[in-house]
């Protein structure tokens, strides 16, 4: 197994877990995070992680040097954002009322 792979692996579990993370603090249950890893490297969305609810999925796309070099300190807070307004999509939200009383 090559280097890029295990570190591809490391940093693909890394976001799963910072997933996992942040679901739990806005109280989102994911039942399951399901990665695609690409073979086109070159794609800008080379890698796909689906978050799974009991009602609901949301993908997240990720580029190679994302998942090898998922520790770095700017790239770990751009994909923290994206985790975040990924899982935000997940949230139950009572349907708003379509009347209103004065």
């Amino acid at each position: 197994m090559s280097d890029t792979i295990i570190e591809r692996s490391a940093g693909a579990a890394a976001i799963s877990a910072k997933a996992l993370s942040i679901a739990l603090a806005l109280e989102v249950e994911i039942a399951d995070c399901v990665w695609d890893i690409g073979a086109d490297l070159t794609h800008e969305h080379a890698h796909r992680l689906e978050l799974v609810t009991a009602a609901k999925s949301v993908r997240v796309y990720f580029r190679e040097l994302e998942l090898t070099t998922a520790g770095n300190a700017s790239r770990s807070k751009r994909i923290d954002e994206r985790l975040q307004r990924a899982i935000a999509q997940l949230q139950q939200r009572a349907p708003a009322p379509t009347y209103g009383y004065n």
